[in-house]
């Protein structure tokens, strides 16, 4: 019985999550742009939450629009760890990431680079 159980619970369809590995290939802030020298922005649908990673932060956002709604997949990262920011995927692969916190005054930072979806 515990085998044919598993099997059916093996056999029902789930939705795929999405997930994608970004590389960031410049950052600009504060007027100048320089090349981006941190780790892959790894971004994973979590359920209702969207996890977006890079060098030892990570942060859940909430996704706003589709692909197949709105052309890119755009996530928006409410304040958290010391920053607030949007995601932007676009159709062909290339990503924007804003993020603004506030130290000694108000700041914001922009990257942008290009994705690949997991599995390809």
């Amino acid at each position: 019985m515990k085998f044919s159980v598993l099997t059916f619970l093996a056999l029902i369809p789930t939705s795929a999550l999405a997930g994608y590995e970004c590389t960031a290939t410049q950052q600009c802030g504060g007027g100048t742009c320089e090349p981006y020298a941190g780790g892959p922005f790894l971004i994973e649908e979590a359920g209702d939450v969207w996890r977006v990673s890079t060098d030892g932060q990570a942060w859940e956002g909430y996704q706003t629009t589709t692909v197949e709604a709105g052309g890119e997949v755009s996530i928006v990262l409410p304040p958290q760890n010391g920053m607030s920011g949007l995601v932007s995927i676009f159709p062909s692969g290339e990503f924007l990431f804003t993020a603004h916190a506030y130290g000694q005054g108000a700041v914001a930072i922009t990257g942008s680079g290009n994705c690949m979806a997991e599995g390809g």
